[in-house]
């Protein structure tokens, strides 16, 4: 393997790993979990309460601009992966068999890119504030600026995002974030 395609592997790894650190760290608001204890069983969403938000984390004043806040990294993150992608398959010294994974990774980051901007967007029209969509291994966690949210608000959010990404609505996590 030539030093350039490891330099670029341990790059990728590291956004990778940057992503997957920074989402774990955003679990600090309240959140629906759909849980069902046999496959029978009607899906019966629960609450579970998590600690307040840090803001000395975020560096911002209004709990509203989190979603912007957050949109921002994510697109610095995906303009960072977009041009690593395009670099590699730029290079003339990367092999064909690393041009075709690099083209393929592109592909799927435009799907989620596409993903996420169907779905924020269809909630927003159905008339909640903002929202953000996360998908990772067949997972899907949204989080809603929204207080309170009723089981029924929560179970037609579930669907609206299952029938969007063809995810089933038991690997589905809503949260709310709140303007508290």
């Amino acid at each position: 393997m030539s030093s350039s395609r490891k330099l670029i592997t341990v790059a990728i790894l590291v956004v990778m790993v940057v992503a997957v650190w920074w989402l774990a760290d955003m679990q600090d608001v309240d959140r629906f979990d759909i849980s069902s204890p046999v496959e029978d069983d009607p899906i019966v969403p629960s609450v579970v309460t998590d600690p307040e938000p840090d803001l000395e984390n975020w560096n911002i004043e209004d709990f509203k601009a989190f979603f912007v806040e957050y949109r921002l990294q994510r697109d610095r993150v995906r303009g960072k992966e977009q041009e690593m992608l395009n670099q590699m398959i730029d290079n003339p010294n990367v092999s064909e068999e690393a041009k075709k994974q690099a083209e393929e990774q592109m592909l799927k980051l435009i799907d989620m890119m596409e993903k996420e901007l169907l779905v924020e967007n269809m909630l927003k029209a159905h008339g909640f504030k903002d929202a953000i969509f996360f998908y990772r291994d067949d997972m899907v966690n949204v989080v809603i600026q929204a207080e309170n949210l009723s089981e029924e608000e929560f179970l037609q959010i579930a669907e609206m995002v299952s029938s969007a990404t063809g995810v089933g609505i038991e690997r589905i996590s809503v949260t709310e974030h709140t303007d508290r």
